[in-house]
């Protein structure tokens, strides 16, 4: 538990740029807890100076005992290892403050001090970082807003101190920052392990989790740029990290391990920007959740579980991982290896079972093995290995190559591995490898070496997840749509309107197709008659068959209870069918209040196009089956809300039934799918103007041969809520 403060060079800019000077000028620091049994977080005393330093402390201590007072149990500082000198000493949390004149015992500090870690829970540590020169400051302490209303309070007045001075603060109930960066060699954390300098950057907003990380790096021998425990999030957040590592040289690969998304829209747009540069692998906690209100809609109904995340995920570029073991071999692969150019794996082994179980693996992970696997026998020596892997990679019907070798005959497992490890060196194709000694254990290796599983499948694994990297990648970016009648101060407008009169909740007919208007998304006009005399009179003035159908006060549809008659034409139909849905309602224990009339449309399929924000997730756009057969969950697809026409293609494509639907199956003809994305790329411009559209059923959608239009609605609104914390993006 330490307060420390370094020296470094001058930081200027916004906090992107502050903190990738601060990562990467600070000088050689060591800190240093000061206090009853000079506990340390990282390693030795080093100088004369720091001992003392020491001395200072525990000298001040027995005088503050002598007089009756009760000592400091955290009084702590930082040591620049340079020049031995400790700067920032502060208050503890449980005890008297520390006497100004301790710091005068204390060796003189550095002009420029950029960091101070505390672990005390009083706020004005920041103030006090400030006054010293302080521009970070790494709160460890719990007890904020993960305490109550009381600990939220003194959150927010410890970050407004923060903001006032200037400072970023990681924080608070962090486990601390490194850096290995040889200029820095920064390790302000309570790990043990010892990580290599290395290209992965590692962020996690558990401690105890990212601590676990980072040992299973080190145990992996995976070097590591930097690693941040987050906390609690006031401040810096994974989204102003992943902005940092984007632009940092040293990362070539991130790793993620992320409960909540903060600003779910913000993240995946940072996400994906920053996944065209370096891969990121996240671990998401708290998955299946759903949505945290009951759900009204279909479409709300649907969304839950973690295909949902999955999909969300995807979207950004982030391959997301379940399981430790596939975790850390990825990341050990995408901080060594090229990506592949596609699918095609070549295979060399010693054992023809091997070989089986390598084409098994490769069969079920969507990889293509071409020719046969070069069996060398297990007599193979690594000269063998090195010809055969050079070979295919001089060809050009591979894109990545597995090398595999079990022990049989007293073999050297070491020299095969850096053989095929030589054979790859310098290449563009990816090669990975299965090295196993007799014992079954992998040989040590080098750092420089090829990636190297226990098992075949980890191979194959590892190239699914490359394969699934390039293909993300190669993705087209698409066009922002650019079309006509779109009018957003319209529609914002309407909604204002409504919150300011009747407030929050379901809009009517009326106010929903308005809203439709206002950004061109085709709708059948209803007519609400609540007796039957209208109903004659409004089907009347209509050209042909009508649809009769309940009024019903939104979310419920009258598909719910069949309260449905289609093709209705003449006053003696009408006035039938309106006894018959009458008698239909009455039946199922609803309130009757009359008819909707419209035009009836052109046949086709029956769409679900939806939208739901998500406490989590962030708006979100649904399509899936629509009618009765809405909500299924097996059939919606989710993405966030499109942006261009390849979402759009990607969001109806992802739902099975549909993209068959549109395409014409069993003699039926295909229908109009530019019409059906123009219609989900309009009514996705009318989410992004107005965001207080918080859930809505466009149930059905019918998609016809010539166009498509909504043939039922259901709009939500609701104020937007201010942040749960603050935006630092």
């Amino acid at each position: 538990m330490a307060r420390f403060g370094v020296a470094s060079k001058a930081l200027r800019g916004p906090f992107k740029k502050l903190i990738a000077k601060l990562e990467l000028t600070l000088r050689k620091p060591a800190i240093k807890k000061l206090g009853r049994v000079g506990r340390r977080v990282d390693g030795h005393f080093r100088s004369k100076d720091e001992a003392t330093a020491l001395r200072a402390a525990q000298d001040e201590a027995a005088r503050l005992r002598a007089a009756g007072m009760k000592p400091p149990t955290a009084v702590s500082a930082a040591v620049d290892r340079n020049t031995g000198q400790v700067v920032a000493v502060g208050r503890s949390k449980h005890s008297t403050p520390v006497p100004a004149d301790l710091l005068a015992k204390l060796p003189d500090p550095p002009i420029e001090t950029r960091w101070a870690v505390t672990n005390c829970g009083e706020v004005d540590v920041a103030s006090q970082a400030a006054e010293l020169g302080a521009r970070a400051l790494l709160v460890l302490s719990s007890g904020f807003a993960d305490h109550g209303d009381e600990g939220r309070e003194q959150e927010a007045r410890l970050l407004e101190i923060v903001r006032s001075a200037g400072l970023r603060m990681v924080g608070p109930n962090s486990l601390g920052v490194l850096n290995t960066d040889d200029e820095v060699r920064l390790n302000a954390t309570f790990a043990r392990a010892q990580v290599p300098a290395g290209g992965l950057a590692i962020c996690s907003q558990s401690g105890a989790i990212g601590v676990a990380l980072l040992g299973h790096a080190a145990a992996r021998g995976l070097g590591v740029s930097t690693f941040v425990s987050l906390g609690n999030r006031a401040d810096v957040s994974t989204n102003d990290l992943l902005e940092f590592w984007e632009e940092d040289e040293r990362t070539v690969a991130v790793l993620l391990y992320v409960e909540t998304f903060g600003n779910p829209d913000h993240f995946i747009r940072i996400a994906r920007r920053v996944s065209r540069r370096k891969p990121i692998l996240a671990v998401k906690g708290r998955h299946g959740e759903g949505p945290s209100a009951p759900a009204e809609s279909h479409t709300a109904a649907a969304l839950g579980g973690d295909a949902v995340i999955d999909t969300l995920l995807r979207h950004a570029g982030i391959l997301r991982f379940r399981g430790g073991e596939e975790l850390f071999n990825c990341a050990r692969f995408f901080e060594s290896q090229p990506l592949p150019r596609g699918r095609r794996v070549g295979i060399v082994t010693n054992s023809t079972g091997v070989a089986t179980l390598a084409l098994d693996a490769c069969a079920t992970r969507g990889l293509v093995v071409d020719d046969r696997p070069v069996v060398l026998g297990i007599h193979a020596d690594p000269a063998g290995y090195a010809s055969a892997v050079g070979e295919l990679l001089a060809t050009a019907s591979v894109d990545a190559v597995m090398a595999y070798f079990v022990d049989l005959v007293g073999g050297d497992p070491d020299a095969v591995l850096a053989a095929v490890s030589q054979a790859a060196r310098g290449q563009r194709i990816p090669v990975v490898a299965s090295v196993v000694d007799a014992d079954g254990h992998l040989p040590p290796g080098a750092p420089d070496q090829v990636p190297n599983y226990l098992f075949p499948d980890g191979c194959a694994g590892v190239l699914a997840r490359a394969v699934e990297r390039r293909t993300w990648l190669s993705r087209p970016l698409g066009l922002l749509p650019r079309y006509a009648g779109l009018d957003p101060e319209a529609a914002r407008t309407l909604v204002a309107a409504r919150l300011d009169g009747e407030g929050e909740g379901w809009l009517s007919i009326a106010e929903a197709e308005a809203l439709l208007a206002s950004h061109g998304v085709p709708f059948v006009p209803s007519r609400r008659c609540p007796a039957v005399d209208d109903a004659v009179r409004a089907s009347g003035e209509l050209d042909g068959p009508v649809v009769l159908k309940a009024d019903f006060a939104a979310p419920a549809h009258a598909g719910d209870v069949d309260a449905v008659l289609l093709g209705i034409e003449g006053e003696a139909a009408i006035r039938a069918g309106w006894q018959e849905i009458e008698r239909r309602v009455l039946a199922a224990g609803r309130a009757w209040s009359g008819l909707i009339v419209q035009p009836l449309a052109a046949p086709g399929a029956d769409v679900l196009v939806g939208s739901v924000t998500d406490a989590d997730l962030g708006p979100v756009m649904a399509v899936g089956l629509g009618g009765r057969s809405a909500g299924l969950a097996s059939d919606v697809a989710f993405r966030p809300v499109p942006v261009t026409d390849v979402d759009a293609r990607e969001l109806i494509d992802a739902s099975p039934s549909v993209a068959a639907s549109l395409r014409g199956f069993r003699g039926s003809p295909a229908l109009d799918s530019e019409a059906l994305h123009e219609l989900i790329l309009r009514f996705a411009a009318l989410l992004h103007a107005v965001p207080e559209i918080v859930e809505a059923d466009l149930n059905p959608v019918r998609a016809m041969t010539r166009g498509c239009t909504v043939l039922d609605l259901r709009l939500r609104v609701a104020r937007r809520r201010p942040a749960e914390r603050v935006k630092t993006w």
